[in-house]
């Protein structure tokens, strides 16, 4: 019998090369998108589209209503975007409070329910130096609490942890995947600002690969 992940999808880069991914290795894949008060719903929009394309089943999830417990990040609330690179400190005001602690919760509850063996996420190495959520330990610890959480273990991975972001698209070229379907930057406007941290990290994958972004930026690249 096939097995089952669930795939937490942005509709970012990361996740899109993980869908793709887990379906690559065989998987029946669940896809689980949140709505959880981000500044804009690009990436939302994206990930219902590829769903939709490769007859995945996709749920969003609507959390907003826990905004009041998650506030403070520049994702979330009237706090300007930092621009520059992820290993900046000012980069730290993009994070959301316990937001993967919570989301991975929600995705094990919905995983019992799919009859799925694992719960799938896209940290990777470069995330590790501001986001605690991200880090080997976390990931670690939230799979031993999800495999005694339920009657039913459901494992907790993590399978780009070793990677960066160039690694990632690197992955993704192999299987021909094409990123103009997804949206990195954290400004939901018409073009790809090209300066937050999100935009410079993505630009530099494509650079290490030799390779050309398809999405449209507003600042030369």
């Amino acid at each position: 019998m096939t097995e089952t992940v669930v795939v937490i999808y942005s509709g970012g880069m990361d996740s899109f090369t993980l869908l793709h991914l887990a379906r690559a290795r065989g998987y029946k894949v669940h896809a689980l998108s949140f709505d959880y008060g981000q500044r804009h719903v690009r990436e939302l929009e994206c990930a219902r589209q590829v769903c939709e394309e490769l007859s995945v089943p996709h749920k969003v999830i609507d959390i907003r209503a826990l905004s009041e417990v998650m506030a403070g990040s520049a994702l979330t609330d009237a706090v300007d975007v930092p621009e520059g690179h992820y290993e900046e400190d000012n980069m730290k005001a993009t994070v959301v409070p316990n937001r993967n602690m919570i989301l991975l919760s929600l995705a094990t509850g919905y995983a019992v329910t799919a009859g799925a063996v694992a719960v799938w996420y896209g940290a990777h190495g470069g995330d590790h130096a501001i986001y605690p959520d991200c880090r080997p330990e976390f990931v670690e610890k939230m799979d031993a609490v999800c495999q005694v959480a339920n009657y039913e273990p459901v494992k907790i991975e993590a399978p780009f942890m070793g990677s960066d972001k160039g690694g990632i698209l690197a992955e993704g070229l192999k299987l021909g995947l094409d990123y103009g379907k997804t949206w990195t930057c954290y400004n939901g406007r018409d073009r790809a600002c090209g300066v937050c941290g999100s935009c410079v990290e993505r630009l530099e994958a494509f650079a290490a690969n030799g390779v050309s972004d398809p999405l449209r930026y507003e600042v030369e690249t």
